[in-house]
């Protein structure tokens, strides 16, 4: 079964001619560098929209970053220069970020994706430390603001207060829980944890590096997708088919492409996040892209990334890897 989601934090989607692939339904975005227009447009194809920020974060790129309080903000993040952590359980860091989801209902987003909000899980430079307890208080306050724009609200990760947080948001991300060994965490969510509540959507995101010495079709569809040559340096023995299936759960017990593991939707991505995506049964697309500039830092690059795929990428370099070819 094929994922129903598509993410692109590098460079943003290019819709001038009309079309977009995959026709995935749901496309994930950088709220700030993605136009109006785009979105707009998007809408008008087919696909839904959510909206990607740092809920938890300042950055010295993004237009608001002055608005914040010095005296809210902590240490600087490992690796990711002009970044620093935010103390989420100050007023003031809220009406900022309330600012931030006013963009995006402005945008025609249909959801957000507040990340970073796992800053319990590392040291910020706060005092009293935050605790996952102050994370579910302000994801409460998030949620809450954004379904009130008509909006929907994802989770990323924060698998440690996935039960507290389930009335809260309306679908999960997870990032990697093949390699992580907690994809478990995750079947409250598609199995719905109590009778009379509803089962939400978990999306799934693996990366690979990969080469392709087959053709695209004009609409980017790879057209030999048997040519591609895929492998994870967490997986060193596995490749192409068998760290597909690997990534997919396809070798869980009674998992298939038509049912899959715990009702994970799966993709599998480059730590690049851009076009190009596989599924599970192999095919492969790539979204037509255009480049966007940022101002200012941002680790030192034009391209977009979440800061969470930016520390794995070198990651992976330092392993020896490289996030795609």
């Amino acid at each position: 079964m094929k994922s129903n989601i598509q993410f692109i934090l590098t460079g943003i989607p290019d819709v001038d001619e009309g079309y977009i692939r995959p026709q995935s339904g749901i496309y994930e975005l950088d709220m700030f560098y993605t136009p109006e227009a785009t979105i707009r447009k998007m809408k008008e194809l087919g696909q839904r929209s959510i909206c990607y920020f740092s809920a938890a974060t300042a950055e010295n790129w993004r237009d608001d970053y002055d608005e914040f309080d010095r005296s809210d903000m902590g240490i600087e993040l490992p690796d990711w220069p002009g970044e620093r952590y935010l103390d989420i359980r100050k007023p003031k860091v809220f009406e900022v970020v309330k600012k931030r989801i006013d963009l995006a209902a402005k945008k025609g987003c249909d959801a957000i994706e507040p990340d970073n909000v796992d800053v319990y899980s590392n040291d910020p430079g706060f005092n009293p430390p935050i605790e996952p307890g102050d994370t579910v208080k302000y994801l409460h306050k998030v949620s809450e603001y954004a379904r009130n724009k008509g909006m929907s609200v994802g989770i990323k990760n924060c698998i440690e207060i996935l039960g507290d947080i389930f009335y809260d948001v309306d679908f999960a991300i997870s990032e990697e829980c093949v390699q992580y060994k907690n994809c478990t965490a995750y079947s409250n969510f598609t199995t719905a944890p109590q009778p009379g509540t509803e089962a939400k959507p978990v999306f799934e995101v693996e990366y690979v590096n990969y080469t392709y010495s087959g053709e695209w079709s004009n609409e980017g569809v790879a057209l030999q997708p048997e040519l591609f040559k895929t492998r994870n340096v967490n997986f060193p023995g596995l490749t192409d088919e068998k760290l597909r299936r690997k990534l997919c759960n396809l070798d869980e017990p009674g998992a298939s492409l038509d049912k899959p593991y715990l009702k994970i939707n799966t993709i599998i991505k480059t730590l690049d996040l851009d076009g190009f995506i596989m599924f599970c049964d192999g095919t492969a697309e790539r979204t037509k892209t255009k480049d966007v500039s940022q101002r200012g830092g941002g680790g030192g690059g034009s391209n977009m990334k979440t800061r969470r795929s930016w520390v794995r990428e070198q990651q992976w370099r330092k392993m020896g890897g490289e996030p795609g070819a």
